[in-house]
């Protein structure tokens, strides 16, 4: 066997050790966040001529070349860059790509491109790789999570309300309604229903155990003391365990007052005419398991026709709350008016622009007599403070309406808050990074640069 042969064979184990060893890397890697495998592709290489093709004559016909082939060499390593499997980890900085690109990072002078999100913060609250400490780059700037930032109050000065008032309610015998702040919500959001369990509403904080208590306090229209423990759990020896047992419940400590939930709302309904002290307070038992943050109103007015009872929280510059009334009554077959109060230990109502709430004939918000506005005076305030209410648009059901059905109408955005602490940051679908503060508010911080090449296996690996 000549020399040649035996560099011809070494070539072919040459190349074969090659494909061992990507088959090795491929296999190493299985559970290597964002790695790709690779694939090895092969050729011959240049082959020795020993005789050159010739071409046929009159009396003699062609003849091919003779050649010999001098081994195998790799051609190619090919990355395969299709989508990997996506997996939680419960970690709020393990961030995914769906689809193409490389999250960008930085040492502060030359630029990293990798498909791995596996980041947190730093000293600094830098998001950083967690292999390398590369600074994670945004749109417009590396990414720093405000930890330590304090979100100020703000005062209100706008009121969305959305939600109907009952076209069949009349304008003769009083029909006291007292909702509670704000309805109560599932995931969507969607409004709670009479079959949500008290765990699966929004406002519930902890999860429920049986034995745990909610308490139920407040007065009768006549001022009566109110004052009833609902008991969670299953059985006969417990209240119940959803929203609509907790409104029946609500319902057999009111004696002249029926509960119903509408919209969410937990609404309490008395037909005693006259002055009405009628108000619901819910609390969760001391040194228990489950929570949930409870709202509550309260009002007492004279009626002299059917009336639908809302209260609406209205933050000051401090961010301390004042609860506002607002007690809907209807004047007519299309208009109704509307009446604004405050407990005297909360302030006082100095002036609201609002005459009369107007209808089309089919149903859909028409137009207000008068302003918009509500001026408050506030304690312990040298001045007044002026917040406008937006029904929605003209025309349209976007707003508050007039349909056959309960009243629901509740206040579902209020641009005045308390100060709110750093909470947690989440990053969305679109990588825009949002931090949450105790407030419920919400900041977009910055949203995570993705780098997309025309030929990705093209890059070099680091």
């Amino acid at each position: 066997m000549g020399v040649s042969a035996l560099a011809t064979g070494i070539t072919g184990l040459k190349t074969s050790q090659t494909a061992l060893s990507i088959i090795g890397d491929n296999l190493a890697n299985l559970n290597t966040a964002g790695f790709k495998s690779s694939r090895v592709n092969f050729s011959d290489e240049l082959t020795q001529v020993l005789r050159s093709a010739q071409a046929p004559t009159s009396g003699v016909g062609g003849k091919n070349p003779l050649q010999i082939g001098t081994g195998a060499r790799v051609a190619s390593i090919d990355v395969n860059n299709a989508q990997g499997s996506l997996e939680p980890t419960g970690r709020p900085f393990d961030l995914a790509i769906q689809g193409e690109g490389f999250f960008v990072l930085t040492d502060g002078t030359t630029d990293f491109y990798t498909r791995v999100g596996a980041f947190n913060l730093d000293q600094n609250n830098d998001l950083v790789d967690s292999a390398t400490g590369f600074k994670v780059k945004g749109v417009s700037a590396t990414i720093n999570i405000p930890v330590n930032t304090v979100v100020p109050a703000n005062a209100t000065t706008l009121v969305d309300l959305v939600g109907n008032l009952d076209s069949g309610m009349s304008t003769g015998a009083v029909n006291q309604v007292v909702t509670t702040t704000s309805a109560y919500q599932v995931a969507g959001p969607a409004p709670a229903t009479q079959g949500t369990s008290l765990d699966n509403v929004l406002a519930n904080t902890t999860n429920y155990v049986t034995g745990d208590t909610i308490s139920v306090t407040g007065d009768e229209t006549n001022g009566t003391d109110v004052s009833a423990t609902f008991t969670y759990g299953s059985g006969a020896a417990n209240d119940g365990t959803t929203l609509g047992d907790l409104r029946d419940f609500i319902s057999a400590s009111y004696g002249s007052s029926t509960a119903t939930i509408s919209s969410g709302n937990i609404v309490l309904t008395s037909d005693a005419p006259g002055v009405s002290k009628l108000n619901v307070s819910l609390s969760d038992g001391a040194s228990q398991t489950g929570a949930t943050t409870f709202s509550s109103s309260s009002i007492a007015i004279t009626g002299s026709g059917d009336t639908y009872v809302t209260t609406v929280p209205l933050f000051d510059a401090q961010g301390k709350s004042y609860p506002v009334t607002l007690t809907f009554s209807k004047a007519s077959t299309d208009t109704w008016n509307v009446v604004a109060t405050m407990k005297p230990a909360d302030g006082s109502v100095t002036s609201l622009g609002i005459t009369a709430i107007n209808f089309n004939t089919d149903g859909s918000f028409a137009s207000v007599t008068g302003t918009k506005a509500l001026t408050i005076t506030l304690p312990g305030t040298a001045g007044t403070q002026v917040v406008n209410f937006d029904f929605g648009l003209a025309n349209v059901f976007n707003g508050i309406t007039q349909l056959s059905g309960s009243s629901s109408v509740a206040a579902i955005s209020n641009d005045g808050f308390e100060a709110g602490f750093f909470l947690s940051a989440s990053v969305n679908t679109d990588g825009t990074i949002e931090a949450l503060f105790t407030n419920g508010q919400t900041q977009t911080l910055e949203r995570i640069q993705l780098a997309t090449f025309a030929n990705p296996a093209g890059l070099t690996k680091n």
